[in-house]
């Protein structure tokens, strides 16, 4: 009898052992299996029951305006240019569309990429002095309409000179055309004003008693004036509307540093006009109806 208590007894001490020992794995299973988790940033079942890492998810990349204003400098010049140019008196050697000189251009631009792409600047460029009429000329001509010395003919020496400069601000939108390339070819346009300004200079001796220089030419008897001089200077001031398309290429050199090159057509709105005496009354100088294509080429730098 007491060796059936004894075996009865060693059964049970078994069966609580394996019990403890059951309880003790789920515990320490249950511990471990968060930590693994954690470390793993999740995990995930994929069958077979082994547990596989999910992978951190990647960095969404973000665009950072406040990194992309920029200011740059510019040297160009205006290749040709389409106006009308019209003096009152016929005789003046009035330069024509085809006969303007080329001008040098200097400009400063300063704008902000509103995307990676597209992008708003205000552009300012100056072109000094250059001549619509240059040096003297011999001619003959009438006295002035509507006095005595109307029919008179008069032989004049005169040594008129006209400048025009003219400064334009332009307020550009610009898309720029990806590549994957450090070359960025772009298209643009712009509306704003261009202050043109025409400065003239003047000197003029008319005579109808010259038989030497004007053979032709005598005084009639009704005639009040036999000679006379003229001189002076002046200037004009005007703003107009103007507009632009831009069009080039732009280098980056390093990441704050773009090279520009491009090409722009102006548009001038209005006329400016300035007046000369002279012995055939007031002698008018008019620009009109401007054109301009101009090569521009400059650097940006860019920051924050």
């Amino acid at each position: 009898m007491a060796r059936v208590y004894s075996r009865r007894y060693r059964r049970v001490g078994d069966m609580k052992f394996a019990k403890a020992a059951i309880a003790a794995v789920w515990v320490i299973a249950s511990g471990v299996a968060p930590a693994m988790a954690a470390d793993w940033g999740g995990v995930k079942d994929m069958g077979g029951g082994v547990p596989i890492p999910v992978p951190a998810p990647a960095p969404v990349p973000t665009y950072d305006a406040d990194s992309d204003w920029y200011v740059g400098l510019a040297i160009g010049g205006n290749l040709s240019t389409s106006a009308t140019i019209q003096d009152s008196d016929p005789n003046m050697p009035v330069r024509g569309s085809g006969d303007l000189p080329m001008s040098e251009t200097f400009g400063l631009t300063f704008g902000r990429y509103i995307t990676p792409s597209l992008r708003w600047e205000v552009a300012v460029d100056y072109t000094p002095n250059f001549n619509l009429i240059d040096g003297g000329t011999k001619y003959i001509t009438f006295g002035e309409a509507g006095t005595a010395n109307a029919a008179q003919q008069y032989g004049v020496f005169r040594d008129d000179t006209v400048k025009l400069s003219r400064t334009t601000a332009l307020f550009n939108l610009l898309y720029d055309i990806p590549t994957g390339t450090r070359f960025t070819p772009y298209l643009g346009g712009g509306v704003g004003i261009s202050w043109r300004r025409l400065q003239r200079n003047y000197s003029e001796s008319a005579t109808c008693n010259d038989p030497t220089n004007f053979p032709t030419i005598t005084c009639g008897g009704s005639t009040t004036i036999s000679s006379a001089t003229h001189s002076g200077s002046d200037s004009k001031n005007q703003i107009n509307v103007a507009a632009a398309v831009q069009a080039g290429v732009s280098t980056e050199l390093t990441d704050q540093i773009v090279w520009d090159n491009g090409w722009q057509m102006l548009w001038e709105s209005g006329s400016i006009s300035i007046d000369g005496d002279s012995i055939s009354g007031s002698n008018k100088l008019t620009y009109k109806d401007s054109v301009l294509q101009q090569f521009r080429s400059g650097i940006r730098l860019k920051f924050d």
